[in-house]
C-alpha cells in the first residue's frame, strides 16, 4: 500500500514540474516579467535645431515618479508597477500632456503638486497623476501598458512612448505568498535547479574518474621485489591520496570553495571554481567508498588471479575493480544526491544555484519564509526523484546496498 503511495506521489509531482515546464515554454510572460522596450521620438512640426535640442534633453531627462516612495521609474521599473504614478506635466518651458493605452492605467485630468528630493534639497512640481486600476493576479501575469507623452514647445511637439507593466503583488497571506513565490518566479528557480544539476552531476562523475586513480594511489604497497625507485614511487603516491583524502575530508566544503576562489584566485569564472570544488571534494569520498569496497572482496580472488598469471595491474583492472565499483554503485549514487544538497554552500562565491536563487527572490519582498518552503520542496523533489531512479537502477542492476562511508 505505502508503495504504491509513493508512486503515486511520485507521478503527481513529476506531472506538476511538466505542466510548470510546459507553461514557461508556452507562456513567458505568465511567470517572467516582460522586457523593457524602447521606443523612438516622433516629431511633429518643423524645428529648428535649437527647439529639436530643447524637445530631445527634455525627453530624454523627464522620468515618472512612484506616487507612493517618491522613487524614479527608470526603464526597468517601469516595467514592475504595483501603484500609481506621477507624471510631470513641465519640464522648464516644455509642456507635457499624457495618454495611456490600457484601461489598467487611467490618468487624472487634474495638475497637483509632488515633492521630489534633488541635490538642491525638496522641489515641487506639477504632475498628473496616473491611477492603477487594479493590479493582476498571479495567473494573469504582468498587464502591459503604454504612456503617450507629448511635449509641446511653441509650435512643435515632440511624442514618446514609455512602456510599462502592472505586475502582481504578492498577497499578505502566507499560502498565497508560497504561491505567488512558487509562479512569480518559476524562471529563477528552474535557472536555479539546472545549475544545481549541472554543477552535482559533473561533479560526481570527474570526482568519480579522480577517486580511480586516487584509490589506485592508496593501495600501492611497496613489496620485497620491487626496485628502489618503485618501493619509492609507492610510497610517495600512496602517501598523496591518503594526504589529499584527509584534507577534503576534512574541511567543510564551504571553506574549499572560499580558498579556491577569494583565497588562490584559482578561476576567473565561479561557476568553474565551483565545478572544481565539487569534483575535488567528491573525489576524496569516493575513493574511501572504493576502498572499503575493494577490501570488502574476498582476496582469495586475487591469490587465484595471480596464480593464473595476471599482474597485479591486470588483477585489479579485470577482476577486482569491476566487482568493487558495482558493490559501491548505491553509496555512489547517495553522493550525487549529497551533492545536490551541498552545491547550496557554492552560493558563497557567488553561484547562482538554487539556493542563491531564492536568496535573491526572499530579499525583493522581504518575505523569508515562503521563498524557503519553496525551494525546501524543490530540493525535496529533486532528492526524493534521484534516489527512487537509483533505486530502480540497482534493482535492475541486482545490487546489494553495502554501508560505506560517505559525506553525509
Amino acid at each position: 500500500m505505502m508503495r504504491k503511495l509513493h508512486k503515486s506521489m511520485f507521478k503527481k509531482v513529476i506531472m506538476t514540474l511538466l505542466v510548470m515546464g510546459l507553461a514557461y515554454a508556452l507562456y513567458p510572460n505568465f511567470i517572467k516579467n516582460p522586457n523593457a522596450e524602447a521606443s523612438d521620438n516622433i516629431v511633429i512640426g518643423t524645428p529648428t535645431n535649437e527647439e529639436l535640442s530643447i524637445l530631445e534633453t527634455a525627453s530624454d531627462l523627464l522620468t515618472p515618479y512612484n506616487y507612493l516612495n517618491k522613487q524614479s521609474l527608470t526603464a526597468n521599473r517601469l516595467m514592475q508597477v504595483t501603484s500609481n504614478m506621477a507624471l510631470p506635466s513641465q519640464y522648464n518651458d516644455v509642456f507635457i500632456t499624457w495618454e495611456s493605452s490600457h484601461d489598467i492605467v487611467t490618468i487624472e485630468d487634474n495638475i497637483s503638486d509632488f515633492v521630489v528630493a534633488s541635490p538642491q534639497g525638496s522641489l515641487t512640481i506639477h504632475v498628473y497623476q496616473a491611477i492603477v486600476a487594479s493590479t493582476p493576479s498571479i495567473f494573469q501575469g504582468a498587464q502591459k501598458f503604454e504612456l503617450t507623452a507629448t511635449f509641446n514647445y511653441h509650435d512643435v511637439q515632440l511624442i514618446k512612448t514609455y512602456v510599462g507593466a502592472v505586475v502582481p503583488v504578492m498577497p499578505d497571506d502566507f499560502l498565497g505568498g508560497v504561491l505567488f513565490t512558487a509562479i512569480r518566479y518559476a524562471s529563477l528557480f528552474i535557472e536555479g535547479v539546472l545549475t544545481t544539476l549541472g554543477l552535482s552531476l559533473s561533479g560526481t562523475i570527474i570526482g568519480f574518474a579522480l577517486a580511480l586513480v586516487l584509490v589506485g594511489l592508496r593501495l600501492q604497497k611497496p613489496t620485497l621485489r620491487d626496485k628502489k625507485i618503485t618501493g619509492l614511487l609507492k610510497k610517495v603516491g600512496s602517501g598523496f591520496s591518503k594526504g589529499y583524502i584527509t584534507i577534503f575530508r576534512g574541511t567543510p566544503m564551504i571553506v574549499q570553495a572560499s580558498f579556491f576562489w577569494y583565497g588562490l584566485g584559482l578561476f576567473n569564472d565561479a561557476l568553474l571554481c565551483g565545478l572544481f570544488v565539487v569534483s575535488v571534494n567528491t573525489a576524496a569520498y569516493i575513493a574511501e567508498i572504493l576502498r572499503g569496497s575493494i577490501q570488502s572482496i574476498d582476496k582469495g580472488q586475487t591469490e587465484a588471479a595471480r596464480s593464473l598469471g595476471l599482474t597485479s595491474i591486470q588483477t585489479m583492472r579485470h577482476i577486482i575493480f569491476p566487482q568493487a565499483i558495482k558493490n559501491s554503485m548505491p553509496a555512489i549514487g547517495n553522493e550525487f544526491v549529497i551533492n545536490i544538497k551541498d552545491t547550496a554552500v557554492l552560493s558563497v562565491i557567488g553561484i547562482f544555484e538554487l539556493f542563491n536563487q531564492t536568496t535573491k527572490i526572499a530579499g525583493i519582498h522581504y518575505r523569508q519564509l515562503e521563498a524557503y518552503l519553496v525551494v525546501a520542496i524543490i530540493y525535496l523533489v529533486l532528492t526524493y526523484s534521484i534516489t527512487w531512479l537509483l533505486q530502480r537502477v540497482e534493482k535492475k542492476l541486482d545490487l546489494q546496498v553495502i554501508e560505506l562511508p560517505s559525506s553525509n
